[in-house]
């Protein structure tokens, strides 16, 4: 998946009033390589050019209201109940 393919699912789901997207939540596993690749894609398109990279095991961001989470393959997940 790259960025272009993220955008495009998620406003699929944000156009289709049939999907309930209150406390959504996605999370996609990708392979290690393009975990990192995402990461730094995601970063440098956020954060200005002398800002330093730093990877983070998982990545998460917001669009349109619903959160994605990005994980490693084979990595487990943290699911914080309290917002169930």
């Amino acid at each position: 998946m790259n960025y272009e393919q993220l955008i495009e699912t998620v406003s699929e789901i944000v156009s289709n009033d049939n999907i309930n997207k209150r406390n959504l939540t996605l999370v996609y596993t990708l392979g290690e390589k393009n975990h990192r690749e995402m990461d730094e894609h995601l970063f440098y398109i956020s954060n200005p050019a002398n800002a330093e990279y730093t990877h983070k095991e998982v990545i998460e961001i917001q669009i349109s209201g619903i959160l994605v989470k990005f994980i490693k393959e084979n990595q487990a997940i943290d699911y914080d109940e309290n917002n169930a």
